[in-house]
């Protein structure tokens, strides 16, 4: 009989270095040392002349880790980027994510001041402006990627007939534009509401498409009596219970019975599941977490969106990823066949 694995601090570790092994990732993209690889393999000391770092010993270093982190890839003492790196790391790729890695944990300031956010109910003042600064330039980093998203879902509406592409598309917090110029590229007539500060990044993207453009809180601008597609992306895990709520609330007042809402989000696990469920989640919840340390939202549960659907007699009726880890539930009023839609 074997006895018990012994208990490590490896998983105490495992978070610190998660810590340090961000920061890493970011400087590197801060030097511009993946851009750099683009043009072939390098070795430390023209890296570092190419990046401006001092001693091209602590390149060594900083590629050592990134390599650990399979972001990068060796031999003969040269560095060269990993398949990875070379889709989501390099400024020039459709699918980079540099300005996630850059913006997409929010105000880094936020992070040390977690515990105090957690004890006060909400983030401080500071924070929240800080949020607001950096807003533009997150939602244009996440473009790319939502713009995949979208494409995906308006081709996943019309194949399973939810909706033909016409009528009055309503994006409540629409960020970039990206679900609006996705879902209008059949014709359809589009409102773009969000703050005034986030619009202009919108209206460029959307020039040219029959849009809109709404500034102002969402659940408080004037609307259209009517929407055949309201889009609720990302925005609902920024807000506590009762506006979250009142904005899905707000989503039916403009649908008809086959009117489509859109919700993508990352949807923690439920409160009550099991530890394994938790650590499938864990980017859901790091999200979640995220959202906590700079607003007063806290993430929500896809029982929650249920229940919150269901009050005004709607349904998820599909479940769709048409990117990694982008899930978005597809709800409606129309009568559909029954079964578990995920």
């Amino acid at each position: 009989m074997t006895g018990a694995a012994p208990v490590t601090p490896a998983p105490v570790w495992d978070v610190i270095n998660g810590f340090a092994g961000y920061w890493a990732l970011h400087a590197a993209v801060e030097l511009g040392v993946f851009d750099r690889l683009a043009d072939g393999p390098a070795d430390s000391a023209a890296l570092a002349a190419a990046t401006g770092v001092h001693d091209p010993a602590d390149v060594t270093l900083l590629a050592q880790l990134l390599t650990a982190q399979g972001l990068l890839d060796t031999d003969a003492g040269r560095w060269r980027l990993t398949p990875t790196a070379e889709r989501f790391l390099l400024s020039s790729s459709p699918a980079s994510m540099v300005g996630l890695v850059r913006h997409s944990p929010g105000p880094h300031a936020a992070w040390p001041r977690l515990a105090a956010t957690l004890r006060a109910g909400a983030p401080a003042d500071a924070t929240r402006d800080a949020l607001d600064t950096l807003y533009p330039d997150l939602v244009a980093a996440t473009a790319g990627t939502q713009s995949a998203v979208a494409h995906g879902v308006a081709r996943e509406l019309g194949e399973r007939g939810l909706w033909d592409g016409s009528g009055t598309v309503v994006d409540l917090g629409c960020g970039s534009g990206a679900w609006l110029d996705a879902l209008l590229a059949g014709g359809a007539h589009g409102v773009a509401v969000d703050l005034p500060h986030v619009l202009p990044g919108a209206r460029e993207r959307l020039a040219g498409r029959d849009v809109e453009f709404v500034g102002g809180d969402y659940l408080a601008v004037d609307l259209p009596a009517r929407a055949d597609v309201v889009v609720l992306a990302h925005v609902l895990r920024a807000e506590d219970d009762e506006r979250a709520r009142a904005l899905v609330a707000r989503a039916f007042e403009l649908l008809p019975d086959n009117g489509v809402l859109l919700v993508a989000d990352y949807f923690r696990p439920p409160d009550d599941g099991p530890a394994d469920s938790y650590a499938a989640a864990i980017h859901d919840l790091v999200l979640a977490l995220t959202m906590r340390a700079s607003t007063r939202g806290r993430g929500l549960t896809a029982a929650t969106l249920d229940g919150w659907c269901a009050e005004h007699g709607a349904r998820t009726v599909a479940v769709v990823e048409p990117v990694p880890r982008q899930r978005v539930h597809l709800v409606t009023r129309h009568p559909q066949p029954t079964g578990d839609p995920r």
